[in-house]
């Protein structure tokens, strides 16, 4: 996506490629129901980080909302994978990742974001703060790094769970 959102533009939300990878069914029933309420026309998901890096070649998502808990292959291991991507192949690695989990303690924040998560919301998660995360994330691009290893968002960036006043780590 090219243009950024402002919350007249209801073309932006139906243009929007939004990928939902989480292993729970119910969850991913209300993170779509909650994009839909925003006018999001175009949303594919995955049960797990393998069917997400299929459906993100596939789909070429504009954003990613994952949880970060899942089996066989969870969301920190699937971003991680999908920083690490060639572009070439039309996909692109700098796609904003949205992380939805329970786990809001330092290290699981302090592991997102060494594995290139652009926000990390926690559940439960409210459509606000949902919404916010995605104007964020679409509307204000994080620098990207590249070093031996990684490549993503800077991981001395300050990252805190969005919404919940806690202090960034």
């Amino acid at each position: 996506m090219t243009s950024s959102p402002t919350r007249a533009d209801a073309d932006f939300f139906r243009r929007l490629k939004v990928l939902v990878v989480e292993d729970s069914a119910e969850m991913r029933r209300l993170l779509a129901a909650l994009l839909e309420s925003m006018g999001v026309e175009q949303i594919f998901e995955a049960p797990d980080g393998l069917g997400g890096l299929d459906a993100f070649a596939e789909h070429r998502p504009d954003i990613i909302i994952t949880d970060g808990s899942m089996q066989p292959m969870d969301g920190f291991e699937m971003t991680h994978r999908v920083r690490a991507a060639d572009a070439a192949d039309g996909a692109n690695p700098d796609v904003p990742i949205l992380m939805i989990s329970g786990h809001i303690g330092r290290e699981s924040i302090v592991h997102a974001r060494d594995q290139g998560v652009t926000d990390y919301l926690p559940k439960p998660l409210s459509a606000g703060v949902l919404y916010e995360a995605i104007v964020a994330a679409v509307s204000k691009p994080i620098h990207f790094v590249e070093t031996p290893g990684y490549r993503g968002p800077s991981p001395k960036r300050r990252l805190s769970p969005r919404g919940t006043g806690d202090t960034a780590v």
